[in-house]
This record gives C-alpha cells, sequence and structure tokens, in this order.
C-alpha cells in the first residue's frame, strides 16, 4: 500500500508541476503577445499622430499658396480688365496730375487800351509834345517798313494789337483798341485821350522799329522819363508795367530784348494820364527780325510774352 501510493504521489507531484510549468509559460505567452500589442498600437499612435500633424502642416501651406494663387489672380484681374470686367483692356498708366498756372490769369477786372502805332495815311500836321508844352511834334508819322517783307509798319502793327487783344480778353481782360483799321487819321494825342476818356488801367503802344544800320535789331520797351513833368503822377506804374513786360519777353530765347529805355520826348506819353508803355517789338530794317515778325508762330509767342507781362502788372495792382 506504501509503495504504491507513494508512486501515486510522485506522478500527482510530477503532474502538478507539469501543469504549473504549462501554465507558466501559457501566462508568459498572453502577457507577452498583449505587451507586443500595446507597443504596436502606441507606434500605430504615433505613426497617426505623425500622419495628422503632417497632413496638417501640408493643409496650410495648400491653404497659403491657394490664398496667394487668388490674391495674384485678383491682381492679374485689376490690370487685365481695368474694373469693367468685359474685354481685357491695358491698365491705364498713371499720369502726374496738372495744375493749371494761375501767374498769368488775370486775378480783378483790369481794362487795357491797346494802340496799334500809325496808320496808312501820316498826319505831318503838328501838335505840343506835352500839356501847356511850346515844343511841337509831327501828329502822326508814316513808321517803317520791313526790308524783306515790304510790310508797313502800320499793318504790323494792327496786326498784333488785335492778337494781343485776343490773348488778353481770353484771359478776363478788357480791352479796348484806338483804332482797328489803317483808314484812320488819329493824332498822338487823340490817342492817348482814348486811354484817359476809359480810364484805362493800362495804355499799350504797339511799334516797330527801324534803323539804317540793317544789323540792329531786338524788341525794347518804351516807358516815360522819370524827370518828365508831364508825365510824374505815372512812372512809377508805367515803369512796373514795362518791367514786367520785359522780364516776361527774356524768357523767350528766339527774341533778343535790348531793355528799357526812357523817353521824355513822346506826345503819346506826355498826354497820357494813365499808365503807358511803348513796345517796340523789333527791327524791321533787319532782314531776320523782318521775316520773323511776319511769322505767325514767332509773333503770337511774342504778343504772349507780351500779354503775360500785362497780366502780371494787372494782378500786382489788384
Amino acid at each position: 500500500m506504501s509503495s504504491k501510493t507513494g508512486g501515486i504521489r510522485t506522478r500527482i507531484g510530477i503532474g502538478i508541476g507539469f501543469a504549473s510549468v504549462i501554465l507558466l509559460l501559457g501566462s508568459f505567452l498572453f502577457f507577452h503577445q498583449a505587451g507586443a500589442k500595446e507597443h504596436t498600437k502606441k507606434n500605430n499612435a504615433s505613426q497617426v499622430k505623425s500622419s495628422v500633424a503632417g497632413t496638417g502642416t501640408k493643409a496650410v501651406e495648400d491653404e497659403k499658396k491657394e490664398a496667394e494663387n487668388t490674391s495674384a489672380a485678383a491682381d492679374s484681374t485689376t490690370a487685365v480688365t481695368n474694373g469693367a470686367g468685359n474685354a481685357p483692356t491695358e491698365e491705364p498708366k498713371k499720369t502726374d496730375s496738372v495744375t493749371p498756372d494761375q501767374s498769368n490769369q488775370l486775378q480783378k477786372e483790369f481794362l487795357v487800351v491797346i494802340d496799334p502805332g500809325h496808320q496808312e495815311k501820316a498826319n505831318l500836321g503838328t501838335e505840343p509834345v506835352g500839356p501847356g508844352a511850346s515844343e511841337l511834334k509831327t501828329k502822326v508819322t508814316g513808321g517803317t517798313t520791313g526790308v524783306v517783307t515790304g510790310k508797313p509798319e502800320y499793318k504790323l502793327t494792327l496786326d498784333a494789337a488785335l492778337i494781343l487783344g485776343g490773348i488778353l480778353e481770353k484771359r478776363g481782360v478788357k480791352v479796348i483798341y484806338t483804332r482797328t483799321t489803317n483808314q484812320v487819321n488819329l493824332s498822338n494825342i487823340d490817342r492817348a485821350e482814348v486811354a484817359n476818356q476809359q480810364h484805362a488801367d493800362l495804355l499799350i503802344r504797339l511799334h516797330a522799329d527801324g534803323s539804317d544800320d540793317q544789323n540792329v535789331r531786338g524788341l525794347s520797351v518804351l516807358t516815360p522819363a522819370q524827370n518828365d513833368p508831364y508825365t510824374k503822377g505815372i512812372f512809377e506804374d508805367s515803369l512796373k508795367a514795362s518791367q514786367f513786360i520785359v522780364d516776361e519777353t527774356k524768357k523767350n530765347t528766339a527774341v533778343t530784348v535790348n531793355g528799357i529805355s526812357y523817353r521824355g520826348d513822346l506826345s503819346g506819353f506826355n498826354w497820357s494820364k494813365v499808365p503807358s508803355t511803348l513796345v517796340e517789338m523789333g527791327y524791321m530794317t533787319n532782314p531776320a527780325e523782318d521775316r520773323s515778325l511776319s511769322d505767325p508762330v514767332y509773333l503770337k509767342n511774342l504778343l504772349t510774352n507780351i500779354a503775360d507781362g500785362i497780366v502780371d502788372y494787372a494782378n500786382y495792382k489788384k
């Protein structure tokens, strides 16, 4: 019985030991697989997280590129359609805004009497050089003649007067002419009296020069003499107007400007009660200047300079 029982116990012990080994081995395998699965899950989660992060970055970059493309497309549309949304047109180039120069525009009411020098037939009668003077002067001479064009001075001065008057009127200046035709008989006193009776703000007399020397040339502006007893009341304003005209004319490089000449021997000045100036536009006895004075472009440019000077004076007096 003992021997048999011991054998049985031995076999049972071996069985239990073997079962324990099997149980331990199963537990090891179970937990090892579970750990592997957990590790795999963690790796997968990490990969998913990384993938999501990468996808998010790419999405942001794609959105940024899309926004840039949209902006570029919008800019392109503005340039091409010019905002019309129809036919493509080139975007207009920007130009600087030009502000009109107001310096040569009249700032107040102003009356100018323009006297075209001479007339078709001279009047060789005489008249006092000034009020109460014993000295006599010819009422109106015949003037000079173009050495090349053959044009008489009285025709040139009337043409010039009408052009000058037109320029001034466009700038708001009121203009009166002493004559608008060549067939008149007006002495120098008569011409001054037109300005006096109209209470003109300025009398401007237009002439052309002549000389025995054909090389002499240039524009001159005559103004009353400083110590002339007849023109004391108008000397300063007359000189100011003359200076403005000279200054503006000097801007024209095509014109030779000789400057200002003071004269006390001209009855047209001495009888004037309003500021007066006389422009000798050039020498008709100089071939080149004679041609220039008959050139419409040259003459208009010159008279525009003279008009600029007159308006400068008008604004100075405002």
